[in-house]
């Protein structure tokens, strides 16, 4: 069924009544029948086909061609309408979705009927697709509303002289969108699509109608974007204070009046939630012209709340309503949520400009912040129909569990939908969005730019008024290799820089990382940015303690470390003859399976691969210990390091990989590591190797780092190391913790004791009149450092050796497939 919105409530109604009448004149001026739902067919053409076959002239009548078409549901995708259908099985599981790929050679039609509510004559209607991935073309009732290409930005057709106002069984107006074969070279679709080739995705190209179908009907007078921007001048040492303000609004109209004529205009700002107060308006005229136009006008705003990321302040939001009226009547209305809050960068101390180009503080409302960040990873699933609501509200919650006040969504994703930025606002989740170009040579024609940047500047208004989102970013890996060098790369990201500077005042950077060596080649500084994956990729010829600690950089957009999700997950979609060992499926889904048993004996001493239970459960405890290690270590140099990026937090599709949440949304053992050494007020251990001999001092410092920008006086530091649960060693001291620090606080003193290999724990407490503010606790080892690093070199050569034998891909693990 549709369902009909008024723009002064912005519930959609569900179950839409054909009857309803809709007044011209009405307070909002606006009306939306929303297309989203199950009332939708598809069927499969060979490309070309279906318009030769005239499918997109069938008349609107009970049986239709398509009366046998399958079921489909919109938003959503291709692939889900075919498994519904029983045309394909699951393609996340085993190798299925290889035997999906005849999928994306196809093209696809999607039909959908629909009768318009009465009273809609006489008003302006338009037919808007939010969003099509990747290329399609549209008709209603036969009539073609012409072609669009691009995921991010939308098409809108002006249907006012096609709809039919009759109300017909199953709808007057037939709308046919069909989806054209699946792009197959990512050069093309730099920021018009994510990538769908790479380290960790299958090769198959996701497509479908990923985002609402609308009719929206107007007067003449109609509102396509409003932009808000709310600097801040007042002191932000009290968080919650009411500050008054001038923000600045941009509407950008588009007129269907015949001449122009003056328009009333009034803008309203309003609390959205039980943290706002006050608010503000303004009402004045405007002479509107035919055509586009943008207005610009400064919009007080009294008593208002700062948005804070949510362990600095609270998240009030706002309201903000636009509304157009000609001679007394009502022509459209516009809503949108906003927060009162500022960005602003300054640069990180201890580095010159010669070593560091770009500023890399992020500070919000005048106060820095050090972004405890994990790359998202999402969305939920790679393919878009099986992305409710209810998914992002568990993912993000777990997000807020894990102390996370970041998450960075990469190049390699899309930015992501509206609910997800609504639910970040709530959360107090800042997020940093890259667009689409990612780890690829491309080439600054003028279809390429065009196409690109038009999606770009869509993705920016659609998302400039989030208050949580703090930073945008045009590239991922894109200066990365000789050919990125030597291509069109930097000028790319750099007219992306152009187009949105003029969208929003939410900074914006050209691309991650900055100051590797065809970075420095490109003329950037060498401690700028680094992505920090040499451990990973490298298992085995460096150690942990030796490899986080060199790192020398204002910022790590990305670190990683990977992991095998629990049994039951894995059994999902592993096929039983293959989950131990491990069958090709393993590889298919993303498992480097030497890298996990190498990192399984550094952190254990050996490979853990008896069992499938004892390997996976292995891997999520050497996934959370590396992580643990590298992000306090990282942190304890703030403010001269000022953001961190775990990469990732979820995953789009059931892999063993780099998740701390796996696919079915069932946490990993590393969740808790993070959560722990992610507290905004923790006590950190420092020490610089992980195996001690029996009766060697341990060479190991309590430090104490603080990202709440309040003092703590008084605070007793706990510490005792335990072997087999039993304690060995403790002692405590008395500090003054300072606001927004990083803090040595004093040393360990104890001798060593224990056998080969054995585990003990150093505990950390900080506790003030009784009460515990913070815990932390590190697992070290018993043993010989210098034969454990010798052990680990062996295995890094006997991965190296398997690959020059067979090859890079998963095959390797398998060589039986060589010979079938």
């Amino acid at each position: 069924m549709s369902s009909v919105t008024n723009a002064q409530n912005p519930s959609q109604q569900q179950g839409f009544d054909p009857s309803l009448h809709v007044d011209g004149a009405t307070e909002s001026g606006r009306v939306t029948i929303d297309l989203s739902g199950q009332h939708w067919k598809m069927e499969g053409f060979r490309p070309g086909q279906g318009e030769a076959e005239g499918v997109h002239d069938v008349p609107s009548e009970y049986q239709g061609i398509y009366f046998s078409w399958n079921q489909a549901s919109v938003p959503g995708d291709v692939f889900t309408d075919l498994q519904r259908a029983g045309e394909i099985d699951d393609p996340l599981v085993a190798r299925n979705f290889h035997r999906a790929k005849w999928v994306q050679h196809r093209e696809w039609w999607y039909v959908r009927k629909f009768n318009l509510p009465e009273g809609a004559s006489g008003k302006r209607i338009r037919l808007e697709f939010e969003g099509v991935d990747y290329s399609f073309e549209a008709w209603l009732n036969g009539k073609s509303l012409g072609t669009h290409v691009g995921m991010f930005s939308p098409h809108v057709a002006d249907i006012t002289d096609l709809v039919r106002h009759e109300t017909w069984f199953e709808g007057a107006n037939i709308l046919m969108i069909r989806l054209d074969p699946a792009p197959m070279n990512i050069q093309n679709t730099g920021g018009s699509k994510p990538v769908f080739q790479g380290d960790y995705m299958t090769g198959v190209v996701p497509m479908g109608i990923w985002r609402p179908v609308k009719v929206v009907m107007t007067g003449d007078v109609h509102i396509d974007h409003v932009r808000i921007d709310t600097p801040l001048s007042s002191d932000p040492a009290d968080a919650d204070a009411g500050v008054d303000t001038v923000a600045k609004v941009v509407v950008e109209l588009d007129s269907t009046l015949t001449n122009a004529a003056d328009v009333a205009m009034t803008v309203v700002a309003r609390p959205a939630n039980e943290a706002a107060t006050g608010g503000g308006e303004t009402t004045f005229a405007q002479r509107v012209e035919p055509g586009q136009q943008y207005v610009e006008l400064e919009l007080p705003l009294k008593d208002v709340r700062r948005w804070w990321p949510w362990d600095m302040g609270g998240q009030p939001l706002y309201h903000l309503t636009v509304r157009t009226n000609v001679d007394g009547v009502a022509h459209d209305e516009h809503m949108q949520r906003f927060g009162v809050r500022e960005v602003t960068m300054t640069r990180n101390p201890g580095y010159t400009e010669d070593e560091a180009e770009f500023p890399w503080t992020f500070n919000i409302n005048g106060r820095p912040t050090f972004l405890r960040s994990a790359c998202w990873g999402g969305p939920p699933s790679i393919l878009y129909g099986r992305n409710p609501r209810a998914k992002y509200v568990d993912r993000l919650g777990e997000v807020r569990e894990a102390n996370i006040n970041n998450l960075r969504i990469f190049g390699w994703h899309p930015p992501e939908v509206p609910e997800f930025y609504d639910l970040c606002d709530e959360l107090g989740i800042t997020v940093w969005t890259n667009f689409c170009f990612a780890t690829q040579a491309y080439k600054a024609t003028p279809e390429f730019m065009k196409l690109a940047l038009g999606d770009c500047i869509a993705a920016v208004k659609d998302r400039r008024h989030h208050p949580s989102n703090i930073f945008w970013m045009g590239g991922e890996e894109v200066f990365f290799s000789h050919a990125h060098a030597e291509s069109d790369n930097r000028h790319i990201m750099e007219a992306v820089g152009e187009e949105v500077a003029k969208l929003t005042d939410v900074p914006y950077n050209l691309a991650s990382p900055l100051s590797e060596t065809f970075g420095q080649k490109l003329g950037f500084k060498p401690h700028d940015s680094r992505h920090a994956n040499g451990h990973y990729y490298g298992a085995g010829n460096t150690l942990m303690e030796e490899f986080y600690p060199s790192l020398d950089y204002c910022v790590i957009p990305e670190l990683t470390a990977a992991s095998a999700p629990n049994v039951a997950s894995l059994r999902k979609f592993i096929p039983e003859s293959e989950l131990w060992p491990p069958g090709p499926s393993w590889g298919y889904h993303g498992a480097d399976l030497d890298v996990l048993r190498v990192l399984n004996a550094e952190v254990f001493g050996d490979t853990r691969m008896e069992s499938v239970e004892q390997f996976a459960e292995a891997t999520q405890i050497a996934q959370g210990q590396i992580f643990q290690f590298a992000l306090e270590a990282l942190r304890r140099r703030k403010p001269k390091v000022s953001a961190v990026a775990l990469c990732h937090f979820i995953t789009n599709w059931p892999d063993v990989k780099w998740g701390l949440v796996d696919y079915y949304g069932e946490k990993k053992l590393s969740f808790d590591y993070v959560k722990r050494c992610y507290q905004p007020l923790v006590p950190s251990l420092d020490y610089d190797k992980r195996r001690w001999s029996p009766g060697e001092l341990l060479d190991a410092h309590v430090w104490i780092v603080n990202d709440l920008h309040e003092s703590f006086h008084g605070v007793k530091v706990d510490w005792s190391c335990i072997v087999d649960g039993s304690e060995k060693a403790s002692g405590h001291v008395t500090v003054d913790i300072a606001p927004n620090s990083s803090a040595k606080v004093c040393p360990i003193d104890w001798t060593v004791e224990g056998n080969d290999e054995q585990p003990f724990e150093v505990h950390l407490k900080l506790s003030k009149d009784g009460k515990t503010l913070a815990e932390n606790h590190h697992v070290l080892l018993v043993g010989d450092q210098a034969a454990a690093k010798a052990k680990l070199k062996a295995l890094a050569d006997e991965v190296a050796n398997r690959k020059q034998a067979f090859g890079k891909s998963y095959y390797r693990y398998h060589p039986e497939l060589w010979n079938l």
